[in-house]
């Protein structure tokens, strides 16, 4: 976020730019949410950013506050299932990880949406709490 500021004689003021959304539709771009049951939702492209992974391991950069999203294989010891979202025929993907959250204290009081997910040199799906929002059309 660009910060501007602005000196007055009477006050002194600290402005924040708002940056609109493109208006590119979530099914066109990387988009994750976790919600309060500590269920993460990949769609299409951010499984396709991974490498179209059936399995995953989660990862959790403490100092950062980053989630960091592997793919790994069957027989890797913590690896976590991809399943699919009871009547979503998106073909995005659901990962249940309450324990995670838990073994973290990642505890949204409501459905996250990662305003800024991507995959980084190193494969892995980066996922940063400081930059979410409530996600749209969810109660």
């Amino acid at each position: 976020m660009l910060h501007l500021w602005y000196s007055s004689p009477a006050m002194e003021s600290e402005w924040e730019i708002y940056k609109a959304d493109s208006g590119v539709n979530a099914g066109r771009r990387v988009h994750v949410t976790l919600n309060r049951r500590g269920n993460f939702y990949l769609n299409v492209k951010a499984l396709e950013a991974l490498g179209g992974p059936e399995t995953v391991v989660l990862m959790y950069d403490r100092r950062a506050s980053v989630i960091g999203l592997a793919r790994a294989s069957f027989e890797r010891r913590g690896a976590c299932r991809l399943k699919k979202k009871d009547g979503d025929r998106s073909g995005g993907r659901v990962i249940y990880a309450a324990n995670f959250c838990r073994k973290f204290g990642i505890k949204p009081e409501k459905t996250l949406s990662f305003v800024d997910a991507g995959v980084d040199k190193d494969g892995i799906l980066l996922l940063d709490l400081q930059a979410v929002r409530g996600a749209r059309g969810v109660k």
